[in-house]
Protein backbone atom coordinates (compact mmCIF):
# COMPACT_ATOMS: atom_id res chain seq x y z
CA UNK A 1 0.00 0.00 0.00
CA UNK A 2 2.74 2.45 1.42
CA UNK A 3 5.05 1.84 -1.82
CA UNK A 4 1.78 2.26 -4.34
CA UNK A 5 1.28 5.59 -3.00
CA UNK A 6 4.61 6.72 -3.35
CA UNK A 7 5.08 5.58 -6.99
CA UNK A 8 1.48 7.41 -8.09
CA UNK A 9 2.57 10.71 -6.55
CA UNK A 10 6.17 10.07 -8.54
CA UNK A 11 3.90 8.59 -11.65
CA UNK A 12 2.65 12.10 -11.50
CA UNK A 13 6.14 14.00 -11.92
CA UNK A 14 7.88 15.17 -15.01
CA UNK A 15 8.94 12.05 -17.92
CA UNK A 16 11.66 11.00 -16.15
CA UNK A 17 10.49 10.28 -13.06
CA UNK A 18 6.67 9.45 -14.56
CA UNK A 19 9.34 6.57 -16.71
CA UNK A 20 10.96 5.27 -13.35
CA UNK A 21 8.57 4.91 -11.77
CA UNK A 22 6.47 3.05 -14.15
CA UNK A 23 9.13 1.08 -14.21
CA UNK A 24 9.34 0.14 -10.41
CA UNK A 25 5.32 -0.07 -10.92
CA UNK A 26 6.75 -3.25 -13.16
CA UNK A 27 8.61 -4.71 -10.95
CA UNK A 28 5.79 -4.12 -7.88
CA UNK A 29 3.39 -6.57 -9.77
CA UNK A 30 6.27 -9.28 -9.42
CA UNK A 31 5.61 -9.10 -5.50
CA UNK A 32 8.69 -8.83 -4.20
CA UNK A 33 11.06 -6.24 -5.12
CA UNK A 34 15.21 -7.70 -4.56
CA UNK A 35 18.12 -5.14 -3.36
CA UNK A 36 19.48 -4.92 -6.67
CA UNK A 37 16.34 -3.63 -7.99
CA UNK A 38 15.65 -1.55 -5.47
CA UNK A 39 18.72 -0.13 -5.83
CA UNK A 40 18.65 0.53 -9.53
CA UNK A 41 15.47 1.99 -9.17
CA UNK A 42 16.56 4.65 -6.11
CA UNK A 43 19.98 5.14 -9.13
CA UNK A 44 17.14 6.08 -11.73
CA UNK A 45 15.12 8.38 -9.11
CA UNK A 46 18.63 10.27 -8.10
CA UNK A 47 19.58 10.47 -11.97
CA UNK A 48 16.16 12.12 -12.51
CA UNK A 49 16.22 14.65 -9.76
CA UNK A 50 20.17 15.50 -10.62
CA UNK A 51 19.29 16.17 -14.33
CA UNK A 52 16.74 18.72 -13.20
CA UNK A 53 19.27 20.40 -11.01
CA UNK A 54 21.53 23.10 -13.10
CA UNK A 55 24.36 23.13 -9.93
CA UNK A 56 25.02 19.16 -9.63
CA UNK A 57 26.12 17.29 -12.64
CA UNK A 58 25.71 13.57 -12.76
CA UNK A 59 28.69 11.25 -11.96
CA UNK A 60 30.58 9.79 -14.97
CA UNK A 61 30.87 6.72 -12.99
CA UNK A 62 26.65 6.80 -13.43
CA UNK A 63 26.36 7.79 -17.03
CA UNK A 64 26.52 3.98 -17.87
CA UNK A 65 22.58 4.29 -16.36
CA UNK A 66 21.82 7.17 -18.83
CA UNK A 67 20.08 6.51 -22.59
CA UNK A 68 21.43 9.65 -23.97
CA UNK A 69 19.40 10.03 -26.80
CA UNK A 70 16.45 10.66 -23.93
CA UNK A 71 17.90 11.45 -20.95
CA UNK A 72 16.04 8.57 -19.53
CA UNK A 73 17.80 5.80 -16.97
CA UNK A 74 18.48 2.75 -18.02
CA UNK A 75 19.59 -0.68 -15.78
CA UNK A 76 22.74 -1.67 -18.52
CA UNK A 77 25.60 -1.09 -16.05
CA UNK A 78 26.70 -2.85 -12.72
CA UNK A 79 25.76 -0.27 -10.05
CA UNK A 80 28.52 -0.16 -7.55
CA UNK A 81 29.97 2.43 -9.17
CA UNK A 82 27.27 4.67 -9.69
CA UNK A 83 26.53 4.68 -6.16
CA UNK A 84 29.86 4.84 -4.85
CA UNK A 85 30.12 8.18 -6.93
CA UNK A 86 26.80 9.34 -5.55
CA UNK A 87 28.49 9.12 -2.45
CA UNK A 88 30.79 12.00 -2.72
CA UNK A 89 28.40 14.47 -3.06
CA UNK A 90 26.03 14.97 0.32
CA UNK A 91 22.85 16.38 -2.01
CA UNK A 92 23.72 13.29 -4.66
CA UNK A 93 24.03 10.68 -1.35
CA UNK A 94 20.70 12.20 0.75
CA UNK A 95 18.64 11.44 -2.98
CA UNK A 96 19.46 8.62 -3.69
CA UNK A 97 19.31 7.03 -0.24
CA UNK A 98 15.99 9.05 0.60
CA UNK A 99 15.01 7.19 -2.66
CA UNK A 100 16.08 3.83 -1.27
CA UNK A 101 14.05 4.14 1.87
CA UNK A 102 11.00 5.18 -0.03
CA UNK A 103 11.35 1.95 -2.18
CA UNK A 104 10.45 -0.74 0.50
CA UNK A 105 10.34 -4.53 -0.29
Amino acid sequence: MYISIIIDSYARRPDCFRRAAGRIRARCADIDIDADERVKAAISMTLCELRTAESHSIPLECEAFLDLDEGKPVDRAPHGICVEALSRSTQSWASYSGYLREIRT
